[in-house]
């Protein structure tokens, strides 16, 4: 009897270790984008971002496609959210809820606690997948000033690693 309790415990122990987690891609996205990219194209002001992830999601589906990673756009259902991964973070003792600003370069970045803030603005997409493709994940950082929009788009492995990343300007035109 003892034999099979140990068996069956060891079962279960064993399969807990083998599920596999999703990484933080936001927060992934962020550190690279805090250590990379605002040094390449730096701001003339302070990036404004969010400690909770549903603050730093833009709001509606802001997803952009990544033609400049090679991805050619087939419609517009095309990339679907990693679901089980966004809902994880709505429950708010998630690890994937709030982001790490332990290293935050105060210099560069103003923690907003609410609303949307003065230019400019930072956001991050969820990530998504293509529905019939690979096991690549994109996520898009978008940089909202007051006349451009500057978008990065980031492709990860299924680890968690970025593998290719490019940028994008969109010019706001108004008209009165």
């Amino acid at each position: 009897m003892k034999k099979y309790i140990l068996l069956i415990f060891l079962l279960n122990l064993g399969i807990g270790i083998a599920q596999t987690e999703f990484p933080f891609y936001e927060q992934i996205a962020f550190d690279f984008y805090q250590s990379k990219l605002i040094d390449s194209f730096p701001t003339k002001k302070k990036v404004k971002v969010y400690p909770y992830v549903m603050d730093f999601h833009p709001s509606g589906n802001a997803f952009s496609y990544p033609n400049c990673l090679g991805v050619t756009w087939k419609g517009s259902e095309q990339f679907k959210k990693l679901e089980s991964y966004v809902e994880t973070q709505n429950n708010i003792d998630s690890e994937r809820f709030e982001l790490d600003f332990t290293k935050l370069n105060k210099r560069k970045f103003k923690i907003k606690k609410r609303g949307i803030g003065n230019y400019p603005r930072l956001h991050i997409t969820a990530p998504h997948k293509e529905k019939n493709g690979t096991d690549r994940i994109f996520l898009n950082i978008h940089e909202t000033h007051k006349d451009i929009y500057v978008t990065y788009y980031l492709e990860f492995n299924e680890k968690g690693q970025i593998i290719d990343w490019c940028k994008g300007i969109d010019e706001i035109i108004r008209t009165y």
